[in-house]
């Protein structure tokens, strides 16, 4: 019932077409399609490509989604994506994780905010902080995603001699809807704070940055979701990077949000499950790392003076860069990035 004669002519490249189209679909089978959901695959002549965004895995993640059936459409991602026990960081690892995603898996697929959606119906209130197996996966599971966004910027927007930035720059602007482009995209914004991605290695009153430089670190967010972290060089930071490997990427890199908006479920989601979650590479390598403090200080006169010498916002403090707090060091990098816009 799942071959026709029409699509795979009896011959040499049609009887190994067929092999392996019929190899796809068994392999749907073992991840626990139904024949009658692959009958409808076929029905569609949806090519069966097993990875996470193909067309396939698309028409079976709807099934579930629209049936509200959560945890079988998250329990099908992660049985492709097929997440170690612990995440090592190695970039033939991260290359290969990366891989089991689809090519042309957009940032701005609805597919992200479908499966933030999934997940905080899975685990509400704290329980993805719980110290359980499908708790871990899911919270690193946030890292290799980011890996693949950024992965997806370089594969389809950076041209020879650009760099991240600039990549990232040209997807934006050619991701705004057709009614937006008389005003500022409202997809993405500049505008949440890059504070935690700013950590450095303090020794009593001496500073050490990751990879032996300093490096001014900002955030741009799409539809809140999707992360992407840049450093003043121009360079993606992420976790699992999929092109090169960085202590700053490990220790200041990018992480797929599953809340909607900075509220409660951000800290419960996105947050709180560092702790318990993260992975023993990425722990050994942050240790010691401190990002700067929230404090304003107090207002004085007609302004703010921030005293504590950690603070985000102190131009004297140990964030700081010349006569510049490490917040207004962001606020340029994010100036220069808003003219490429």
């Amino acid at each position: 019932m799942w071959y026709n004669q029409k699509r795979f002519p009896f011959s040499q490249k049609g009887i190994a077409e067929r092999y392996q189209w019929a190899r796809k679909m068994l392999a749907w089978r073992e991840l626990g399609v139904s024949d009658r959901q692959l009958l409808a695959l076929v029905t569609r002549e949806i090519s069966p490509a097993v990875v996470i965004g193909s067309e396939a895995f698309l028409f079976f993640w709807r099934i579930y989604f629209e049936n509200r059936d959560y945890q079988k459409a998250l329990k099908l991602l992660l049985s492709i994506a097929n997440l170690p026990d612990d995440l090592s960081g190695t970039l033939p690892e991260n290359q290969e994780l990366v891989s089991r995603f689809a090519e042309d898996l957009a940032p701005d697929n609805p597919f992200w905010s479908e499966l933030a959606q999934a997940v905080n119906d899975i685990f509400p209130k704290n329980e993805l902080s719980q110290r359980e197996d499908l708790a871990k996966k899911v919270h690193q599971l946030r890292y290799v995603i980011s890996s693949q966004q950024a992965q997806y910027i370089r594969a389809n927007y950076k041209k020879s001699g650009m760099t991240d930035r600039e990549a990232l720059a040209h997807f934006l602007k050619n991701n705004k809807k057709w009614w937006e482009f008389w005003k500022p995209s409202r997809t993405y914004t500049l505008k949440e704070s890059a504070r935690l991605h700013n950590k450095v290695l303090l020794n009593g009153s001496s500073v050490a940055y990751p990879d032996g430089h300093f490096s001014v670190n900002i955030k741009i967010l799409l539809s809140f979701h999707t992360e992407f972290i840049l450093d003043n060089q121009g360079n993606f930071l992420n976790e699992v990077d999929a092109e090169k490997v960085t202590e700053n990427g490990i220790i200041n890199g990018a992480s797929f949000n599953y809340a909607s908006h900075n509220d409660i479920r951000h800290h419960q989601l996105d947050v709180k499950p560092v702790g318990p979650h993260d992975p023993k590479f990425r722990k050994l390598q942050v240790k010691g790392y401190r990002s700067p403090t929230n404090d304003r200080g107090k207002r004085h006169l007609l302004r703010r003076v921030a005293s504590d010498p950690l603070s985000y916002f102190n131009k004297k403090g140990l964030y700081a860069q010349g006569k510049y707090s490490r917040k207004q060091a962001v606020d340029r990098e994010l100036k220069a990035f808003k003219k490429l816009l």
